[in-house]
């Protein structure tokens, strides 16, 4: 391909680009599929032509500033008390969605209409972005009142059963059956992405679907993968950038719900596209949704340069914003899918062509592209309205304004396709998009009764937001652009909190486990019994399995699209001596979780002084109740939690303990995260502190039981080199003698001390001796006089191991 006919508009653009963004390093081209790769825009850009780089890139940053209804970008640093206002303007908008988006709802279509009443057919485009929007939450509990979440098959009930709630399968159903063409391509892949990912687990799109369903979804995955981007059309794609996204969005949907199963080797196949029914899927779909994803990474990339090349040469007229935001979204979407793959196999058999595997996103050409839009956001907070959706718009009697992009669609699409991170420099611009929504929000009464006595119409009230593009019914709320706003809003709100709990950690140095659940230190960890051993306990590590890590890991409810409310223990105190490393236990929940992990100690509190401790708690418990899915360790702090009766205490350590009680107890409300209070002095604490429902769970953490024992000897025999039966024998000669003194004292043994015992035991059987009751005893007894827990702490140690709750 001639470098003229990607470039119309010079040698210029191409230069001034490469200055600004130093895009001759940064910008790593994807591999293409096929024999021959692509010549990519980015690939063309070279610095030897230019003079006087300063005066280009002068010129090419003032380009948009002299444009006067756009805002600059400035590096605002927004504080935590900001985005915590933020986050509540967001919220209030929010909690509003349920009744908004059902006032939409038309039972008798079992669909979600453009505007109630309007017509009596089903509203394919308002039906799926409203599915779309309940899916954004993520929060059963918001919808749960108003629509019927799960989407496995009822079994028949004795007599009638209604319900006023929206009924998801049923609609899911409703939009296969209902006239759509195959030939529209903004429907189509909408309605493929929309029904993939409401019934991720296939309750609907399995093998009982009847004939009808099992043709319309094989017409949705052909109409799609023949409309993909094609390398031969170069610059000229039939279709527009927007609706090359929907076809990415739905393929990589697509690609990414194929199950895998292991073949017995190295290696897993796919099966199934989709996990659809073979029946379902087209012949060759599997190989043509890869290869189409690979052109969708060409295009998109290419496309992107341009606009940025465009802009920055101040070339105002061909630039266009919504092509920029599209392409960058297809980018993104199509090269993360695809990120791990090793190519494509070009000649059967032949493994794949050299080349043709597609890298990970370029990060730094994203940032540029999301910075050049924010930079284009107009005062009022919006963006101009851009390409149109069809590049050709003959349907007589539509509305020009369906035709545009709303940019709450757009927003909200880059909002749930980048890091929460990405956004961090432009959440001024998200606030002023949030101000243009609560401004925007419209109110209209739909009549369902009139009064033939007074003639007074009576109606249920219609909230919501209309595309500022619609030249008609401008203050009439409509479902596709209302659904659309709630997405962008929950999708906001999602950002902005994800935002403040990385501060937050980062504040007080937490660690981020990034959701990747670690197995290893969990498994690691020797437990210990709740109790008396000598009758039918339970250990430590079953009580916060059962308790805290199956509920929250595993808070899906079958055959529902999002997670539950969680049932679980939010709240534990740890007790016990010292040396029995409660730290350790919180930290590897966290791990075992894949939560993020922060310990607060009496040294947060003293930060600002000691007589600043009251005005710390607040400071550090509003923090704490930004953080999601985190543990939290609150380690030692008896100092702020004393026993109000004691006649000694003096008023101010009461009054810290008061607002201690009041934090704990909002921080315990909230249900965002879990919190333990590692302590060796329970009795210190203030009654009302440890009482239930501040703490769900009360434990007493010991040292290692008999089981964890004998895996310390396990793990000190395991690089003597003896035979196994050998060491089976001293297993359990091991086990018989703690057996036989565990009362006494074996059972007082720290975890480092039980180490020190199990390594001398594992030194006698390595000099080939026999591990008898009598060397163990002498080891035992030369131990026993400076172990940690004797004397008082052993009687505080036995009188505590009667108090744990749970």
């Amino acid at each position: 391909m001639s470098f003229r006919k990607y470039f119309d508009n010079g040698l210029a653009i191409i230069f001034i680009v490469s200055l600004t963004l130093n895009m001759s390093t940064a910008f790593v081209p994807p591999a293409t599929t096929g024999t021959t790769a692509p010549t990519h825009q980015c690939e063309k850009i070279r610095l030897t032509s230019i003079q006087h780089p300063s005066a280009f890139i002068f010129t090419a940053l003032s380009s948009s500033a002299a444009h006067h209804d756009r805002i600059p970008i400035h590096d605002k640093y927004f504080s935590f008390d900001e985005m915590k206002a933020m986050e509540a303007r967001l919220g209030n908008i929010e909690k509003e969605a349920p009744d908004m988006l059902t006032s939409f709802y038309e039972p008798h279509l079992k669909s979600f209409s453009v505007r109630p009443g309007s017509v009596q057919s089903i509203s394919v485009t308002s039906t799926c972005f409203a599915l779309q929007t309940i899916y954004s939450t993520g929060d059963c509990s918001m919808f749960s009142n108003s629509v019927d979440l799960n989407l496995k098959l009822q079994l028949a009930t004795n007599g009638p059963t209604k319900s006023s709630k929206v009924p998801l399968r049923s609609v899911i159903k409703s939009l296969l059956r209902a006239h759509w063409r195959e030939e529209d391509m903004f429907q189509v892949p909408l309605l493929l992405y929309t029904v993939l990912k409401i019934d991720s687990e296939r309750s609907v799109l399995n093998k009982d679907m009847d004939e009808e369903l099992v043709h319309r979804v094989k017409q949705l995955i052909a109409a799609t993968l023949d409309n993909r981007p094609k390398r031969r059309s170069g610059l000229n794609q039939p279709l527009s950038d927007y609706i090359l996204y929907l076809i990415t969005d739905s393929l990589t949907e697509l690609v990414q719900s194929t199950p895998t199963v292991n073949n017995g080797e190295s290696n897993s196949i796919s099966i199934e596209l989709g996990g659809l029914p073979n029946s379902a899927v087209p012949e060759g779909a599997t190989s043509l949704a890869l290869l189409a994803l690979t052109r969708s990474v060409e295009v998109s990339y290419n496309e992107l340069c341009r606009q940025l090349a465009f802009r920055s040469a101040g070339d105002m007229t061909s630039f266009d914003i919504m092509r920029l935001a599209y392409s960058l979204l297809t980018y993104v979407r199509a090269s993360s899918a695809l990120t791990g793959t090793a190519g494509r196999e070009v000649i059967r058999g032949g493994g794949p062509q050299p080349g043709t595997a597609v890298g990970p996103p370029n990060r730094r050409l994203i940032k540029a592209a999301l910075a050049a839009f924010f930079e284009e956001q107009s005062s009022d907070g919006t963006w101009d309205k851009g390409q149109p959706i069809y590049k050709s718009f003959r349907r007589v009697g539509r509305d020009v304004g369906n035709a545009f992009v709303f940019v709450a669609d757009t927003v909200g699409c880059l909002l749930g396709e980048l890091p929460a991170e990405d956004f961090r420099p432009h959440l001024d611009g998200l606030y002023r998009l949030l101000s243009w929504i609560e401004q925007h929000q419209t109110v209209e009464f739909i009549s369902d009764y009139c009064d033939p006595e007074t003639t007074q119409c009576y109606g249920k009230p219609l909230r919501g937001w209309a595309s500022p593009h619609m030249t008609s019914q401008a203050a009439s709320p409509l479902a596709w652009s209302t659904a659309q706003t709630l997405t962008c809003v929950m999708r906001m709100r999602k950002v902005v909190k994800r935002l403040m709990h990385i501060d937050v950690l980062e504040e007080f140095g937490g660690i981020t486990n990034k959701r990747a659940i670690n197995l290893a230190s969990w498994d690691r960890l020797l437990d210990t019994d709740l109790g008396d051993p000598t009758k039918d306990q339970r250990t430590l590590k079953d009580v916060l399995n059962e308790r805290m890590i199956q509920p929250f890991i595993s808070d899906a409810t079958p055959g529902s699209i999002c997670s539950v409310p969680k049932f679980g223990a939010y709240s534990a105190i740890l007790f016990g001596p010292p040396g029995t490393a409660k730290s350790t236990v919180c930290e590897a929940l966290a791990e075992r979780m894949g939560w993020d992990f922060v310990v607060i100690d009496t040294a947060s509190f003293l930060a600002d002084g000691l007589t600043n401790v009251a005005s710390r708690i607040r400071y550090i418990f509003a923090r704490l109740q930004a953080l999601n899915d985190c543990v939290i360790l609150f380690d030692e702090i008896e100092e702020f939690c004393l026993d109000r009766e004691t006649p000694s205490l003096g008023m101010e350590s009461r009054m810290l303990t008061t607002a201690m009680l009041t934090a704990i107890n909002d921080l315990r409300r909230s249900k965002k995260s879990i919190f333990f209070l590692a302590t060796n002095r329970l009795r210190a604490f203030d009654s009302a502190i440890i009482r239930p429902g501040r703490f769900d769970l009360q434990l007493f953490v010991g040292t290692p039981n008999l089981d964890a024992r004998v895996v310390q000897l396990r793990s000190q025999l395991a690089s003597v080199p003896v035979q196994q039966i050998v060491k089976d024998e001293a297993e359990y000669a091991f086990r018989s003698y703690l057996s036989s003194v565990w009362n006494e004292d074996a059972m007082f043994f720290n975890y480092l001390e039980g180490l020190q015992f199990a390594s001398a035991c594992a030194d006698i059987v390595a000099k080939g001796n026999d591990l008898t009751d009598e060397s163990m005893s002498t080891i035992l007894s030369a131990m026993k006089v400076v172990m940690t827990v004797r004397g008082a702490v052993r009687e505080e140690y036995v009188a505590s191991m009667g108090l744990t709750r749970l």
